[in-house]
């Protein structure tokens, strides 16, 4: 009998640049762009999680408003089989230039969400949910 799959829980960020592109990571040894952000750990709030994680992934010192909180939202991971993610989503506009990957994040590009290459490898949260959130909030 298949077990149910495990939820991770995750705050991400619609990072959005003054041209109105979206920056996206990928991490070391997978396939799949995402948006910046990680794991919540104990006691911490989805604010604090995006904070922590987008100065160790992209060296960004931000701090997230409230107000820039999108929605918290499901669909299945793409880097650990049967788990779903369920991610808090924040929009945070950038002025800085992120162009140095740390931590275990591998490649950071900026796409025009409006006019996609079809053969980048999206994951089904930033494929399904992100882009056409993206389109909407910034048209």
């Amino acid at each position: 009998m298949p077990s149910s799959p495990r939820t991770i829980h995750l705050a991400t960020a619609l990072l959005v640049s003054p041209a109105k592109n979206i920056l996206l990571v990928r991490k070391h040894g997978t396939r799949f762009f995402m948006q910046p952000g990680g794991k919540r750990e104990t006691g911490e709030k989805p604010e604090q999680t995006l904070e922590r994680e987008l100065q160790e992934e992209l060296s960004l010192t931000v701090s997230v408003p409230a107000q820039s909180h999108i929605g918290c939202f499901r669909a299945p991971a793409a880097n650990e089989p049967n788990h779903i993610i369920e991610a808090e989503l924040f929009q945070l506009p950038i002025q800085t230039e992120v162009v140095s990957p740390a931590a275990e994040i591998e490649q950071i590009i900026w796409i025009n969400p409006f006019n996609l290459q079809d053969d980048l490898p999206l994951a089904p949260f930033t494929k399904d949910t992100v882009i056409p959130l993206a389109r909407t909030l910034l048209s």
